[in-house]
């Protein structure tokens, strides 16, 4: 469902920003949501009334009802439980929320600490930081995209999370191209929200330039 003018959910974005993860979990949700435009030239994201919402000035940030969100992670657990159980997250009692809940936090706890090592050419022992190494964290994940569609069993927000952090390798060149993590990717650019997602962040981008 594209953003409406009015809606319980506000979601605070930016184009080409870690926010995209989350702009794509409000498509597959369907739930009406707006969008605040948070413009970073302008120092909107520290802004007193920003700061309140989320006192980092980071994106995502999400009100829902009048309760800030803040953090993608947590992000994922509220909306999608609130939202889409038994869709986008397992059930309580389904076998497959153990999986769900693992990849997800594997995205950020993992995935984005592994990143940075890989960026900036941190020299940390692989025993001594809990995501272990780049190495690691890629040859896992593969692993676990190899042997099957998609993460938990079915697609979730954990894949979402995933998905969308492995294409942001890709762009900067740390994640292959080719092989089941490619593929993987591109089952999910297929996935008619993906594409929706992509073409409203196209939309704001004049906007970002400004």
């Amino acid at each position: 469902m594209p953003p409406v003018d009015e809606a319980d959910i506000v979601f605070y974005y930016a184009p080409k920003t870690r926010a995209f993860r989350t702009l794509w979990l409000l498509e597959e949700m369907g739930e009406p949501y707006r969008i605040e435009h948070v413009d970073f030239a302008r120092g909107h994201h520290k802004r007193p009334e920003f700061l309140k919402l989320n006192p980092m000035g980071k994106l995502p940030t999400v009100v829902d009802r009048g309760i800030p969100i803040a953090e993608t992670g947590a992000i994922f657990v509220y909306l999608a439980d609130r939202y889409s159980r038994g869709t986008l997250a397992p059930d309580l009692d389904d076998s497959r929320r153990a999986d769900y809940l693992r990849w997800l936090f594997f995205g950020a706890g993992v995935m984005e600490p592994a990143y940075g090592q890989k960026f900036f050419k941190w020299e940390v022992p692989s025993r001594q930081v809990a995501w272990g190494s780049f190495d690691d964290m890629l040859h896992v994940l593969t692993e676990a995209v190899s042997s099957r569609e998609w993460l938990a069993g079915r697609f979730s927000a954990a894949d979402i999370y995933v998905a969308s952090s492995l294409r942001y390798g890709m762009l900067f060149g740390i994640i292959p191209t080719e092989g089941p993590l490619a593929d993987y990717v591109g089952r999910w650019n297929a996935r008619p929200a993906s594409q929706r997602a992509a073409e409203i962040d196209q939309r704001y981008m004049p906007r970002e330039r400004t």
